[in-house]
Parts: structure tokens; sequence; C-alpha cells
């Protein structure tokens, strides 16, 4: 007579490739377009050229900004801070979390919340 098999999973090891950003998520997260992304991609840790697209290691990324939340502008500090744009523009190297982008200022919300509670970190 015939035994029926118990069905096992293979036991192949699978590989786990390193989670990529597209353009367009990188984009979201910077807060710029992604024409600025593709022209400024390779000053930018993690790019990967896959033919015509643009790809970004996840983990790169992190590790360049501390996390992947969007990051603010000097409109919303300026709100966050009660300030007009220009105090912004003009003390952004003595805000925590300041990020230059050419001539873009952007800022990590971890940084703005810790000048907004006083902690001093040190980057």
């Amino acid at each position: 007579m015939f035994t029926q098999l118990e069905d096992h999973p293979a036991e192949t090891p699978v590989v786990v490739f390193p989670a990529l950003l597209s353009d367009d998520d990188l984009a979201g997260i910077l807060g710029m377009t992604i024409n600025w992304i593709r022209s400024h991609a390779h000053e930018i840790p993690g790019f990967k050229r896959l033919g015509a697209y643009y790809r970004f290691c996840r983990q790169a990324v992190e590790q360049w900004l501390g996390s992947l939340d969007p990051l603010l502008d000097a409109k919303k500090v300026s709100q966050l801070l009660s300030v007009p744009d220009s105090w912004v523009y003009a003390n952004a190297d003595e805000i925590t979390g300041v990020l230059r982008l050419g001539h873009y200022v952007r800022f990590r919300p971890a940084g703005i919340q810790q000048f907004l509670t006083g902690i001093e970190v040190v980057q």
C-alpha cells in the first residue's frame, strides 16, 4: 500500500536582500523633489542604479539620517518654534538636527524635539 508523505517545506536558505527605497520614497523623507534626488543621487549614501531606476539602501539612508522619519523644512520648524522663517535660516547651525542639502536646510524631527525640550545631544 502507499503511504502519504507529510508536506515538509524545503529547507533551502532564503537570501534576504537589503530593503531598497525608491527615489520617490526618499523624496518624501527628505522633503525634496524627485528631480533633486536624481540629480544628487551620487551624493546620497546607499545609492544604487538599477537600469533607469534609482534605488537607495534603506539601512544606509537610515544610518545617515538617524531614522526614516520625514525631515522638517524651515517653514515647519519656524511654526514649531513660533519664530519667522528668516530666524530659522539664520540660526540653523545652532539648532540640533540640522541637515544641509545643497542650499536647502532640513531638520531631523528627533533633533527638533531635543531642541524643544532642551536636551543637549552630541552629534
